[in-house]
């Protein structure tokens, strides 16, 4: 899977380009709001629970920045990808302990075709590594310009 099939499957209205959230809770509301603006997802409810049960498994904050908030449910039909950055961090229960600013929220239905979920998961997590590119996602102006420039590096 290339980083441009991930892409595929966010857009700019699955874009936060700055979490309000000033802890881990409320930033897993801010996210599941924006995946109800941004989508035809109706049932909240069962998407923040969702991802409420896979954070007490352990964080998806994977550092050094980075988190990946992530879960199958029947809520959804296709995978969908939500991306929020957050200026300032937030605490995630990160495993460096540090804030976590960039959010990549994947949410799939149980049986996605070509496991889709766990493909993309592994390209983001792969592409992520350098902090050069980290730094430029942070500064890009907008979604276009934040797809752009993950594309590019």
């Amino acid at each position: 899977m290339t980083l441009t099939e991930v892409l595929k499957h966010t857009s700019p209205a699955l874009f936060l380009s700055e979490l309000q959230a000033t802890d881990k809770q409320s930033a897993l509301e801010e996210i599941v709001g924006g995946l109800i603006a941004g989508t035809p997802i109706t049932n909240r409810d069962t998407i923040l629970q969702m991802l409420q049960s896979r954070e007490q498994l352990g964080s998806t904050a994977v550092g050094p920045g980075i988190a990946f908030p992530h879960g199958r449910t029947l809520a959804v039909r296709q995978l969908t990808i939500l991306i929020a950055r957050a200026a300032r961090g937030i605490p995630f229960d990160s495993i460096d302990g540090a804030p976590t600013h960039l959010f990549f929220v994947l949410i799939a239905p149980p049986h996605d075709s070509g496991n889709q979920y766990i493909r993309s998961l592994a390209v983001l997590t792969d592409k992520l590594q350098s902090a050069e590119l980290r730094e430029k996602l942070m500064a890009a102006p907008d979604y276009d310009g934040f797809c752009k420039t993950l594309q590019e590096a």
